[in-house]
């Protein structure tokens, strides 16, 4: 039975962890999306202006390179600072915090783009996140379940070199597949 049910545990991800840091993501969500419908007058011109200077530099060409290398930078920061978080005393704290401000995040953006650009906002919210979704969610999941106490498993080599080129895959993706794609959206 102990064997049973240690397998059980070690499976890569449980149920468990991913009701939790699910439901971190919802309440984030939910409160970043009531969070701009209460104050969108207060951000509209500047959402808007933020709006269209993205869009100018999405539809601006400029060479691969520099925008994975602008890529790797935007998330790197936050892929370091997560795991220094994350094998810190402060770990599970610091995860669930940075579940919940993406959700936030991730609310109040997607309820932007429904006010921006009305239905076809949802499309133009979805097609902003094609890399994170496929790549660097699972690979966050991945780095805060590893790390999380009493399923601490030894990170070997290949595992790490795994997570770098996942890492590096991301960001490439973003730049070959989403900013081409957010430049036919919009």
């Amino acid at each position: 039975m102990y064997k049973h049910h240690r397998t059980n545990h070690s499976r890569l991800l449980d149920r468990e962890f991913l009701q939790k840091i699910s439901l971190c993501f919802l309440i984030g969500f939910l409160c970043g999306a009531v969070f701009y419908y209460c104050f969108q007058n207060s951000f509209r011109e500047i959402l808007q202006a933020t709006l269209e200077n993205n869009t100018k530099t999405w539809t601006k060409e400029t060479a691969l390179f520099t925008e994975w290398f602008r890529s790797l930078w935007n998330h790197g920061k936050y892929f370091a600072l997560i795991w220094l978080l994350a094998i810190s005393p402060a770990g599970p704290v610091s995860q669930k915090i940075f579940v919940v401000y993406t959700g936030i995040r991730n609310g109040f953006l997607f309820v932007f783009f429904l006010y921006a650009k009305s239905a076809f906002g949802i499309i133009v919210y979805f097609a902003s996140l094609i890399p994170q979704v496929f790549l660097l969610a699972p690979l966050y999941l991945f780095l805060f379940y590893a790390t999380t106490e009493n399923r601490q498993p030894k990170l070997g080599k290949i595992t790490i070199v795994l997570m770098i080129f996942t890492f590096l895959t991301a960001c490439l993706i973003e730049v070959k597949w989403n900013l081409p794609l957010m430049k036919k959206i919009l």
